[in-house]
């Protein structure tokens, strides 16, 4: 990670003695990241819960076959309902844990996916704050220079397409650099 800087005080723009090779003259006439929001989706969670839904689905479908012999009198008499509840309830149970231990593992999984974009974000951050801090250095003493002699309408400036294209080959040396 690159070291942070500070924003340079815009009063030492001001007084800075680059020359960009023109002068005032005196004549008649003539500027947010994300916020970040963040989300992340996996398809894993996804996955489990349709697995469970389908589990669910097919106890209950089984359940429902129990209670429908339920309803026939040589069946029902022959069956124990508390052992089968007691058998469904341990399914239900183990079912509960299954889902319990999913979202565990997935909740510190994006975590750790969360944590490594912050990280980046942070990286990225700092970058573009350094970059800035460039094209200030660039571009301000020219604004500051131009504006030195307010009262005076029109500005010598000789050899400029020279001097602008040069500060031109800086900034995108900064900016695509």
């Amino acid at each position: 990670m690159s070291e942070e800087k500070d924003f340079v005080p815009l009063e030492e723009y001001f007084s800075n003695d680059i020359d960009f090779g023109f002068t005032a003259v005196e004549s008649d006439e003539g500027d947010s990241p994300p916020p970040v929001t963040e989300t992340v989706v996996t398809e894993a969670s996804t996955e489990i819960i349709s697995s469970i839904e389908d589990k669910f689905s097919r106890l209950e479908s089984k359940m429902n076959i129990l209670l429908d012999r339920e309803d026939e009198p040589d069946i029902n008499s022959d069956l124990d309902m508390s052992r089968i509840e007691e058998k469904i309830d341990k399914i239900l149970s183990m079912e509960n844990t299954e889902l319990t231990n999913s979202i565990q593992e997935q909740g510190e999984s994006i975590r750790a996916i969360i944590d490594e974009v912050e990280e980046r974000k942070r990286e990225v951050e700092s970058t573009i704050k350094d970059k800035m801090i460039e094209i200030e250095k660039l571009t301000l003493p020219l604004l500051y220079n131009l504006m030195k002699n307010d009262s005076k309408e029109y500005i010598y400036w000789p050899d400029r397409k020279q001097k602008v294209q040069s500060q031109i080959s800086k900034i995108i040396s900064v900016t695509r650099g």
